[in-house]
């Protein structure tokens, strides 16, 4: 009968397409079933390599054609599952990686979050999920993007992307890494919002980086450029805080 009832699970959450849900759903889904006997049953399943266990009551299904010590789901979408009822967006060097400013990919996926998580740092798979926590005044500028065909998840604008990078570049893949993104992005940003998303984000860190990188990248200097100069302080902050 835990057979049948593993299979069962199996195909009625792959036949509706969902790869990812809940001890809950599950439970909603086989009303009748025993809950202590519902969670040896998942569990058995995680043994057999038919699920990967991402957290607490929330499983993944493994394709049958592959090896569940081996098979890592998309990285992105399991962000999304982990936050699922949570505010959150992918961020950093993770939205660099999406919006196409970086080649070179990372070990780390990372999701900024208004909440406290702890850990802070989380394995799956052979992954690092590293919660990233915001304050009310700096969790804006993001938006649902395709991913592929079937999915979004949620991600920081382009533009929000270049402010939080230059506001944190050791979780950005440092200041050569920002400075290909400034670069490569130039003629897609809209630098109004840009702009205004520095003055909302509040760090004359963040400006000097960004301003210093424009004139060594020989980029053009506009108005908004020098308006954002006039108001960066007096300080001294480190260019690459990665080093």
């Amino acid at each position: 009968m835990k057979s049948e009832l593993s299979w069962y699970i199996f195909k009625r959450f792959s036949g509706i397409d969902q790869d990812c849900f809940t001890y809950n759903e599950v439970l909603s889904e086989f009303p009748k079933t025993n809950k202590i006997q519902l969670s040896k049953i998942l569990a058995g399943m995680v043994e057999k390599g038919m699920l990967i266990k991402l957290n607490r009551d929330l499983y993944h299904i493994v394709p049958t054609n592959l090896d569940a010590n081996t098979y890592i789901p998309d990285w992105h979408l399991v962000a999304k599952y982990l936050m699922k009822g949570k505010k959150y967006y992918i961020g950093y060097y993770s939205a660099m990686q999406i919006h196409g400013l970086i080649i070179q990919p990372s070990l780390t996926e990372i999701i900024v979050t208004d909440l406290q998580v702890k850990p802070s740092v989380k394995k799956i798979q052979g992954t690092n999920f590293q919660f990233v926590y915001h304050i009310k005044e700096k969790f804006f500028g993001y938006e649902n993007i395709w991913i592929n065909q079937n999915e979004k998840v949620c991600v920081s604008s382009l533009e929000k992307t270049l402010v939080d990078a230059v506001s944190r570049p050791h979780l950005s893949g440092g200041v050569i890494e920002i400075g290909k993104a400034v670069y490569e992005s130039k003629a897609k940003i809209n630098q109004q919002m840009l702009f205004d998303y520095f003055i909302r984000n509040g760090s004359h860190s963040a400006k000097k980086r960004y301003l210093f990188l424009v004139d060594l990248l020989g980029m053009k200097w506009t108005s908004y450029h020098e308006g954002l100069l006039k108001n960066t302080g007096t300080s001294y902050p480190l260019l690459d805080t990665s080093g």
